[in-house]
Parts: C-alpha cells; sequence; structure tokens
C-alpha cells in the first residue's frame, strides 16, 4: 500500500468519524429543542392557570373590601348614634 493511499485511507476514516459526531451532535440538539418545547408548553400552561388563580383572588378581595367597607360605614353609624341615645 502507497503512502497516498494510506493517507487517504487515514482521511476517509477520520471523515466517517467526523460525521457521525454531527449526526450525534444534531441528534441530541433535535432531542433537546423537542423536550424545550414541551418544557415552554408546560410553563405556559402553569402560567395560564397561576393568572386564572390571579383574577379570583382579586375578584374575592375586592368583594371582601367592599364587605369590610360596608361593616365599618355601619359601624361608624352605630357608634355616632350611641351618644344620641344615651342623652335622650
Amino acid at each position: 500500500m502507497s503512502r497516498l493511499q494510506q493517507a487517504s485511507d487515514r482521511l476517509k476514516t477520520a471523515l466517517d468519524s467526523l460525521e457521525n459526531a454531527v449526526e450525534s451532535a444534531v441528534v441530541k440538539d433535535a432531542d433537546k429543542q423537542s423536550s424545550d418545547v414541551q418544557e415552554v408548553e408546560a410553563l405556559r400552561s402553569q402560567l395560564s392557570a397561576l393568572r386564572a388563580d390571579y383574577d379570583k383572588l382579586t375578584q374575592t378581595t375586592e368583594t371582601v373590601s367592599a364587605r369590610l367597607d360596608g361593616a365599618v360605614d355601619q359601624l361608624k353609624l352605630v357608634l355616632a348614634e350611641d351618644p344620641v341615645k344615651e342623652q335622650a
């Protein structure tokens, strides 16, 4: 076997190794992208659920606040009437 043939064989072996490494990297990258897409979708779903919970809590907070304001107003009226009743 001539030196040229040996060099050619080594070059072919090196190119085959490089091609295998590139294919392996491409497959790994595709798998990673697929898992990244799934993770993003899961996070979007969680965000949507959290926003819905936030909206419900906001509505509940507004309801409670309005009821408390009403209760405080009633207490103020009751307390304001007390001195009048004592004098009568």
